[in-house]
């Protein structure tokens, strides 16, 4: 199936029309899901906890503050996030056995020459049918 990506805008009024509807569409999902009653999955919920318990055991010795997130921003997430000024892992393997759980992962900037790096996990609940 052929999808047609060619919107032909005319103008900027245009492309905000566009946007505004997206954006509406988004949101009436968004509060759909967010409606439904949803259980907790095992599984998703333990390798947050593993990847927390690592990020906690390889940053040990750090000045790195490691916290995490159920439920945020949405209900079916969660998130790991290690901050600090310099993170540094020594154990590459165990690092790479709690990142592979992650649905995301991103490493940004932050002031006062911090850093953050985020593992976000999708599917930390899912709908009762």
């Amino acid at each position: 199936m052929e999808q047609n990506f060619d919107f032909q805008f005319t103008s900027e009024e245009d492309i905000q029309h566009l946007l505004d509807g997206f954006v509406e569409g988004m949101q009436d999902m968004v509060a759909e899901d967010e409606g439904k009653t949803t259980i907790i999955n095992p599984l998703r919920l333990a390798q947050i906890k593993f990847t927390y318990s690592v990020m906690k055991y390889l940053t040990r010795d750090t000045d790195a503050e490691v916290t995490y997130k159920l439920n945020e921003p949405f209900k079916t997430m969660g998130s790991v996030s290690v901050e600090g000024k310099v993170l540094e892992f020594a154990g590459s393997k165990w690092f790479a056995r709690a990142a592979e759980f992650a649905s995301n992962t991103e490493v940004y900037p932050l002031a006062k020459n911090r850093i953050r790096l985020t593992f976000t996990f999708h599917g930390l609940t899912a709908p009762i049918e």
